[in-house]
């Protein structure tokens, strides 16, 4: 079983829904100026999806464009231009070079908590762990991190092996030509864009846990997966529950002959 680890296994969005509304005060402070917008949170994602949408790294862009971003929107530039200039010349936002990197340190600290588990996570783990399913955590994050965050929860007992990679058509296609004989090879991920689909198209059953923050790109993407769940513990079931009625008698080693592997977003 391929398992995501953020916001599958733990509520890394909750990170940095706060690190985000910390990092908005604080550039209000800088500009003296306030948002009026209804939702804070809403209103500071809104330019950083605009920033990830044109950038090359994704959501891994570097804060600063957020920052800046903000900047050029509290003193009242239309969100579009505001990127635009984010872009091209930053240094012209009004917020001192120093007081950005400040806002940028803060910011990273914050995003460095451990997040908190997501709910059924310990239950979904150790049903499947008792079944004798091999879980195998992908992410195109930090290895290490993801590590970190698995040792803080001790989560290590239920998980096989962590992989750190790109999620293509084609690994999963290679992860697909590594399955024995009668095997079952499921992915579980809360992104339709970068969990399911790829791996839908390279005949891996899919299970989808919608994340509580969904960028637009997310919102527009069909869901082509197996079976779509609210928790972990219920998309584990899910699985154990298709297997056993799939292959009643297919036993190898007092094992199901079914491969389990986790991912994070």
């Amino acid at each position: 079983m391929l398992v995501d680890a953020d916001n599958t296994l733990w509520d890394t969005d909750g990170v940095f829904a706060r690190a985000q509304l910390s990092l908005l005060l604080a550039v209000e402070n800088a500009v003296g100026r306030h948002s009026q917008a209804e939702s804070r949170l809403d209103y500071v994602r809104s330019f950083d999806q605009a920033l990830a949408e044109q950038h090359h790294l994704g959501l891994r862009y570097p804060p600063r464009l957020l920052i800046q971003a903000l900047a050029f929107a509290l003193q009242d530039v239309p969100q579009q231009e505001a990127v635009r200039r984010a872009w091209s010349d930053g240094t012209q936002s009004g917020v001192a070079s120093e007081t950005v990197s400040q806002i940028e340190r803060a910011f990273f600290d914050m995003i460095a908590a451990h997040p908190s588990l997501l709910p059924g996570v310990v239950t979904g783990l150790r049903d499947l762990s008792v079944a004798g399913a091999t879980t195998v955590v992908l992410t195109e994050g930090s290895r290490k991190r993801v590590m970190r965050t698995i040792d803080h929860h001790g989560l290590g007992g239920f998980i096989d092996r962590i992989f750190e990679a790109p999620k293509t058509l084609r690994m999963f296609e290679r992860v697909k030509s590594l399955a024995g004989s009668g095997q079952t090879i499921y992915m579980i991920g809360d992104q339709l864009t970068r969990d399911i689909r790829p791996a839908s198209e390279a005949g891996l059953k899919t299970i989808y846990i919608p994340g509580a923050f969904q960028p637009k790109w997310e919102q527009q993407a069909g869901n082509v997966a197996t079976f779509q769940a609210e928790t972990f513990d219920a998309a584990s079931s899910f699985l154990l529950r298709a297997e056993e009625e799939t292959r009643p008698s297919q036993q190898e080693g007092g094992k199901p002959t079914y491969l389990r592997v986790q991912n994070r977003t």
